[in-house]
């Protein structure tokens, strides 16, 4: 059984993973950005001012692309640079225009998700929903208190 866990999750994670659902996302939300750029400005809505390497570590690429990414981000108005403590370490956070972008991204995501998941019964979907809130808990070492029960986020 549990091989057959790591092969759903891995299906899973392939499907999130590929740059075409992405792509199709951002059409979907009427968003201009370039699919490479999306899963920096979700991280950045998540985590308040957070620092280019733990972008980097987070989404499983180089600093050096990470930067790039990020610098084209604070152009386009999407983040602006936190002011720095420390000059080594480079802080970013969403611009209200990120804020913006990265609702309407939320707002298509949860649409297709819903269309997905159109099958399910309300029950099937709170149930996938506790038990994915606890999986996702025992990975991350995150107690099932830690999630606010009105909201899909951590507290």
């Amino acid at each position: 059984m549990d091989n057959e866990i790591f092969e759903a999750l891995f299906e899973i994670v392939t499907f999130f993973n590929q740059p075409q659902q992405d792509r199709h996302l951002l059409q979907q939300a009427n968003v201009p950005l370039e699919p490479a750029a999306l899963p920096i400005v979700v991280r950045a809505g998540r985590q308040a001012d957070i620092s280019i390497g733990e972008l980097a570590d987070q989404i499983g690429r180089n600093h050096s692309s990470i930067s790039r990414q990020v610098d084209k981000l604070v152009s386009a108005g999407w983040l602006r640079e936190v002011d720095r403590r420390d000059q080594r370490v480079r802080l970013v956070a969403l611009t209200q225009q990120g804020q913006r972008g990265l609702m309407q991204i939320k707002l298509a995501r949860e649409a297709a998700l819903r269309e997905r998941l159109a099958s399910y019964s309300n029950t099937d979907r709170a149930e996938l929903v506790r038990v994915l809130q606890q999986l996702a808990g025992t990975l991350t070492g995150e107690t099932a208190d830690d999630y606010d029960e009105d909201d899909d986020d951590l507290k």
